[in-house]
């Protein structure tokens, strides 16, 4: 059975009649296998007065059902021998099971559960809410973690993009339960669901057993938000006495979708991907400048990121940032060499192969990849699409998008601007 005949062999496709999309990935060399049901209810779907409430709806979405109590459904899931959990991101959820193939049915029937009657049970709320606070206190004593929450929040400035994932204290000590009902009412609809499996599994089966578990669940979510940011340069620093500097850097760069995505990849496998980029050899190695660099792209459906961190110490913090912008100056001037190019294309083809061994990247990967564009990226595609880069593309890329205009810079730290920034940035 296989709705989309120009899907390549072992990808399958198939809609239900609610509107529950589901697609496929054979791989039988496995014994496992990992579903998710990926939905449009994240961060960007809360309320703007209710942060937090996506990150705690995660949590108390395994806090009982009506059937199952929290601790019943726990030794349910753990007798199947079956790892689960939810993820929030910025733009949408997952929830999803990895098991041995043998007990999918089961495991299925139990994420049905959850999905369609959990009860978010007060009892259970405090505890919950108990465990973000504390999640947000760690947050807020992690500079490096903060930095990171300080940049985005600047990058998307006036777009939910920029909301805390978690929140704030004060926001999740507001929420109640009356709240995870509503979001779950109006984002946990059936036509606002992607479902994505990937492993050793009989598809017919697989659809069989979606129509008779979940073809009775009706509704509609409301239509998805969309979010367009348009980044402006900025800086803003946050004040900390102390022996660090963190530093944090955005521009726009491609998301996920654009043509030039794999050229990007490798402008950020060469900026500080790893131990033989630019920035580890120039900030750290050669002058010893950092404790911790790196760079990596950010992607959402509309846009997307490149993102520079660094940690350092407030006597090296300006030379240190000088260094990064002359980095990203040149880089942009003049693209990247003939053997960085090699190597990005190498990293980045055995990343993508040691990802793709196993279910759960798998059923990530063919989730995110149909999730953004209708479509499924088989590993050989990945691996040609990296492949096909040239030094020419790369440059083409570096003049769609600027690393320097507009840029995003935040540091947590002792310095104040003048002593941070100076006229680096000029």
């Amino acid at each position: 059975m296989n709705d989309q005949p120009n899907l390549p062999p072992n990808y399958f496709y198939h809609r239900l009649s609610n509107g529950i999309e589901m697609v496929g990935q054979y791989m039988p060399s496995l014994s496992s296998i990992t579903f998710g049901f990926q939905l449009d209810a994240a961060v960007i779907h809360e309320p703007e007065e209710k942060k937090g409430l996506a990150h705690l709806f995660e949590y108390m979405l395994f806090q009982g059902t009506k059937q199952k109590d929290a601790r019943a459904l726990n030794e349910a899931f753990e007798s199947l021998g079956a790892r689960k959990g939810a993820s929030t991101g910025l733009e949408s959820s997952q929830v999803w099971a990895q098991i041995v193939n043998t007990r999918f049915d089961a495991t299925l029937q139990l994420i049905n559960e959850l999905l369609l009657t959990s009860t978010f049970p007060n009892d259970e709320l405090e505890q919950m809410r108990s465990i973000v606070l504390q999640e947000i206190r760690r947050r807020d004593d992690e500079p490096m973690s903060r930095v990171s929450e300080l940049v985005r929040a600047n990058f998307y400035r006036g777009s939910a993009l920029g909301r805390p994932i978690l929140g704030t204290s004060e926001s999740v000590n507001a929420l109640q339960r009356q709240d995870l009902l509503d979001f779950w009412k109006a984002r946990y609809q059936p036509d606002d669901v992607l479902f994505a499996i990937a492993g050793k599994f009989d598809w017919d089966h697989v659809v069989a057993q979606m129509q008779t578990l979940f073809d009775n669940w009706s509704g509609h979510a409301a239509p998805r938000a969309e979010e367009r940011p348009e980044p402006a340069a900025s800086i803003a620093l946050e004040h900390q006495e102390g022996k660090q500097e963190h530093l944090a850097l955005m521009s726009p760069f491609p998301n996920y979708t654009d043509p030039d995505y794999y050229a990007a990849q490798v402008v950020g496998e060469v900026l500080g991907g790893n131990m033989a980029s630019r920035l580890f050899v120039e900030v750290r190695e050669k002058r010893g400048l950092v404790y911790s660099v790196s760079a990596g792209l950010a992607s959402n459906r509309h846009i997307g990121a490149m993102r520079v961190y660094a940690g350092t110490t407030p006597e090296q913090g300006r030379e240190c940032l000088k260094v990064i912008v002359d980095e990203l100056r040149k880089l942009e001037q003049d693209g990247i060499t003939a053997d960085e190019l090699e190597r990005a294309k190498v990293q980045l083809k055995s990343e993508n192969v040691m990802r793709s061994e196993g279910s759960g990247a798998r059923m990530g990967a063919i989730a995110r990849s149909w999730w953004y564009e209708r479509r499924v990226r088989t590993i050989q595609e990945v691996k040609e699409a990296i492949d096909a880069v040239t030094q020419e593309q790369v440059l083409g890329v570096l003049r769609r998008f600027s690393l320097l205009d507009p840029l995003t810079v935040v540091a947590i730290g002792p310095l104040e601007q003048d002593e941070l920034v100076g006229d680096t940035l000029s």
